[in-house]
């Protein structure tokens, strides 16, 4: 590896942390949701979510959501530790759910989240978790969006044109 390829390694690294600096920021917002939920729940006693159906339900988004979440971590893990940061194309981002929707892990934490609160029976989390997602969607999303942009360049607006933000 040449000089100016090093160089360029060791300016981009820190920009991986600010990822996930900044979704450890989108996970506690989504923490707090719940939190709140409950508290509102318990203040406000509202009863909609009663029927043992909810909690199968539950019970089933949770399942799905940590099977989504587990599987876009092995994807990006195994794709990280077999190619290197400049060498990436639109390829390496094209894998497992990543094919379908850049952001499988925010999508499944919510899915976690959404079937927890439908298993507790919380009206209040299950509206304060669509409204974190969309937050989460608009703000941490979207700068992230921006740092993989900067970061990879062309190889991510490549994969932004051909898979869609959709969930």
């Amino acid at each position: 590896m040449d000089k100016d390829h090093q160089d360029l390694n060791k300016e981009k690294k820190p920009v991986a942390g600010i990822v996930h600096v900044l979704l450890s920021h989108s996970y506690a917002i989504f923490f707090l949701a719940v939190v709140l939920g409950v508290i509102f729940d318990i203040m406000f006693s509202v009863h909609i979510f009663n029927g043992i159906i909810y909690e199968y339900i539950g019970l089933v988004l949770i399942v799905m959501g940590s099977l989504l979440i587990y599987w876009a971590q092995h994807t990006t893990g195994r794709a990280a530790s077999t190619t290197k940061p400049l060498d990436r194309d639109i390829n390496f981002f094209l894998h497992g759910p990543y094919r379908y929707t850049r952001n499988p892990t925010n999508f499944g934490l919510t899915l976690t989240i959404l079937g927890f609160s439908l298993l507790i029976h919380s009206l209040f989390s299950v509206i304060f978790i669509l409204i974190t997602y969309f937050i989460s969607k608009l703000v941490f999303i979207k700068k992230q969006d921006s740092i993989l942009a900067e970061r990879y360049g062309s190889a991510f607006a490549d994969y932004k044109k051909k898979v869609k933000n959709w969930l």
